[in-house]
């Protein structure tokens, strides 16, 4: 599916106390496998765990009308709930798209065995901005369309924010992803973006649900 217009994108970044984590996950999994099946404007789902208490959910929307069916599910609402019941810290970053492609097939995963996911965060110079844009961008290009075990490659930039820039990349093991980051045009966009980016910080999480409707790609 290729998105003319840009969809609605959001990261979260959701704290528990550890001992809550299995029920956290199992409220993610209940709402996030029911709303991929039931909801076609929902297009990609996203949640996974650093830690047993710091956990990362992306969220892939059509657009507003089709958000508000989602919030407005028996799924989502059994899910605020528990999570007013577990949730110590909350976090909501709106984020606007830049890049957005996901694997061929649809998929409805939970807890999958194996999976890596990748949240990479970076400041980029004031005057730098299309030019590390379209490093980064092309080499997910190039990535997403050579690599079969990428799942996921997402970018975007805070909304009012638009040289904060986030990534994230989901692949089906350790070894792809050392693999992707030897490839030729990874190497490159390092090169061509060295003197773009002021700060980086890259989070390592283990993904509990990926659900995607399929070949979802977009870029403005």
């Amino acid at each position: 599916m290729r998105l003319k217009e840009a969809p609605i994108l959001r990261l979260y970044k959701l704290e528990t106390d550890s001992k809550d984590h299995q029920r956290y996950v199992q409220a993610d999994i209940d709402n996030m496998l029911a709303s991929i099946k039931n909801e076609p404007g929902t297009l990609f789902m996203q949640t996974g765990h650093e830690d047993e208490g710091t956990n990362y959910v992306f969220e892939c929307y059509k657009d507003l009308d089709q958000y508000n069916i989602h919030a407005n599910s028996p799924q989502f609402k059994n899910f605020t709930k528990t999570a007013k019941e577990i949730l110590t810290n909350r976090v909501m970053v709106e984020l606007q798209p830049e890049f957005i492609a996901t694997s061929k097939e649809k998929l409805a995963v939970a807890e999958p065995e194996g999976y890596v996911a990748y949240l990479t965060e970076i400041g980029v110079g004031f005057d730098k901005g299309d030019e590390f844009a379209h490093g980064v961008l092309k080499e997910m290009e190039a990535a997403i369309k050579q690599e079969a075990d990428i799942l996921t490659m997402i970018a975007g930039t805070v909304v009012d924010q638009p040289n904060e820039w986030l990534s994230l990349e989901i692949y089906k093991n350790e070894g792809a992803y050392q693999k992707h980051t030897e490839t030729t045009y990874f190497k490159n966009y390092l090169k061509e973006t060295k003197y773009c980016v002021e700060s980086k910080g890259l989070h390592k999480f283990t993904p509990d649900v990926v659900a995607s409707q399929g070949e979802i790609l977009y870029h403005p």
